[in-house]
């Protein structure tokens, strides 16, 4: 089963024929768990909150995920985790996936993939571009909550993550590798 925890209310518009959780009491997961679809997705809604109140909901949803998990008689290696969040620009997309892996990882990869191809958001060679145009030049970079000085996404990770995650560190993977 994929476990998808969304951070704003435009990813489940994309899903369809699973279950599309807007609370996540334990009841609720197992029920979703149960479904027959290979998907299920929560809605977090983390966005508006500030840093630590969307790390302790990710922590919350995944302390009644592990329950859930124990009364259906499942083991945490039988779902797969994803931290989908559309807002790459404005939101805590380095903040959330760190939060998953001190509650559910370790993780063997932490994949940022920043595209929203309807929106003119792409990401060709590790920077992050808007309509062609790298995303530190457009309005996004300048948010007053969620900032950013560059376009170059190990840069942007190192400066998100306060250098917690060297740039140095990271490593692309083309779409070329992909289709391999």
């Amino acid at each position: 089963k994929v476990v998808v925890i969304d951070d704003d209310p435009t990813g489940s518009q994309t899903v369809h024929s699973c279950p599309l959780l807007l609370r996540w009491d334990v009841d609720t997961l197992r029920r979703g768990l149960r479904h027959a679809s290979p998907l299920l997705f929560l809605l977090a809604d983390t966005r508006a909150l500030t840093p630590t109140d969307a790390a302790e909901r990710n922590r919350g949803i995944v302390a009644a995920l592990d329950q859930a998990l124990q009364r259906e008689g499942l083991a945490r290696d039988q779902l797969l985790l994803v931290s989908r969040g559309d807002s790459t620009l404005r939101g805590h997309g380095v903040l959330e996936p760190e939060a998953l892996q001190a509650a559910f990882g370790p993780f063997d990869a932490t994949l940022h993939v920043p595209a929203f191809l309807e929106g003119g958001r792409t990401t060709v060679n590790g920077v992050h571009l808007l309509h062609g145009e790298p995303v530190h030049t457009t309005p996004f970079a300048q948010d007053r909550l969620f900032g950013f000085s560059s376009s170059d996404l190990a840069r942007w990770l190192e400066e998100k993550s306060d250098g917690a995650i060297a740039a140095a560190s990271v490593q692309r993977i083309s779409g070329r590798e992909l289709d391999a």
